[in-house]
């Protein structure tokens, strides 16, 4: 069964020291933790390893994290299940399932300049965010979804612009296979998205990761 995890990363840093998450993950794992310049993403970074080992556990998958290994793209796979993990801000999802191709994206929506992003969207969907009464939320929303698909595909960012979506759709097609688009609510201010290759239920209700 499909899991969707979530957490709050600025809770995490007022209960624990980054050393205190690092044990609980693969030896390997802690260098790029630390290469983080700031203490907020090494903490989301180690969340995201977290929970997917809590997903794992719930799974009941006999996998070792250290066993992660990466696409051309950068995204990391396990050999059994499929994950995908996302974090922006304070929060940190991750979502994984024993056979469904998922990606996920969350975003918290700062204030930018929308002018610089107009080459990652066809005219189409560049027209739609425009005419919006807020801009800023409708680039979210479709931002997020084109990042689910794909991360859900193991493309890089590259393909953005080659992604058209339909405003009122909650369908992706792609080499003749549908994928299926929902959005994801945690908190105000932040957008969120989850793309799979087979329909989920519309009751599905992330999971709060409080504790380790």
């Amino acid at each position: 069964m499909l899991k969707i995890y979530y957490a709050n990363s600025f809770n995490f840093r007022q209960k624990y020291n980054l050393d205190d998450l690092l044990k609980s993950i693969p030896a390997r794992m802690h260098e790029k933790a630390c290469r983080y310049k700031f203490p907020r993403d090494a903490f989301n970074y180690t969340l995201g390893r977290l929970m997917l080992k809590k997903g794992l556990q719930d799974l009941n998958k006999n996998i070792d994290l250290g066993q992660m290994q990466f696409l051309k793209n950068d995204k990391p796979y396990l050999d059994g299940v499929k994950f995908n993990i996302s974090h922006s801000g304070d929060l940190v999802v991750c979502v994984i399932d024993n056979n469904i191709e998922a990606g996920i994206d969350v975003e918290m929506e700062k204030e930018i300049d929308l002018k610089g992003f107009s080459a990652w969207f066809t005219s189409k969907e560049w027209a739609d965010i425009q005419q919006q009464e807020n801009p800023q939320q409708r680039f979210y929303w479709y931002w997020t979804r084109k990042e689910s698909i794909i991360k859900a595909l193991g493309v890089n960012l590259d393909h953005l612009n080659k992604i058209e979506l339909d405003a009122a759709g909650k369908h992706f097609v792609k080499n003749e296979k549908t994928w299926f688009l929902k959005d994801l609510s945690f908190w105000n201010g932040y957008a969120g998205a989850i793309c799979t290759e087979v329909e989920i239920a519309e009751d599905l209700r992330p999971i709060n990761f409080e504790t380790f």
